[in-house]
């Protein structure tokens, strides 16, 4: 007796998602000094991020 594969669905490619990412406020932003803080989690931008590096640095609770 044969075991019949079930069929997997097609998931959305990563491309086409939606991801709201979250923006500093530009006042903020430009007090902020990058050399206050540094990443420890060694992570870097996605693709598709429109933030520059001192923005993501600045709102990440991480680093």
């Amino acid at each position: 007796m044969g075991v019949k594969a079930r069929k997997v669905e097609p998931t959305q490619p990563a491309a086409e998602r939606s991801i709201e990412w979250p923006r500093a406020d530009p006042a903020a932003l430009d007090r902020f000094d990058p050399a206050t803080k540094a990443c420890n989690m060694n992570c870097g931008p996605h693709a598709h991020d429109p933030r520059s590096r001192k923005e993501r640095l600045f709102l990440c609770d991480d680093c």
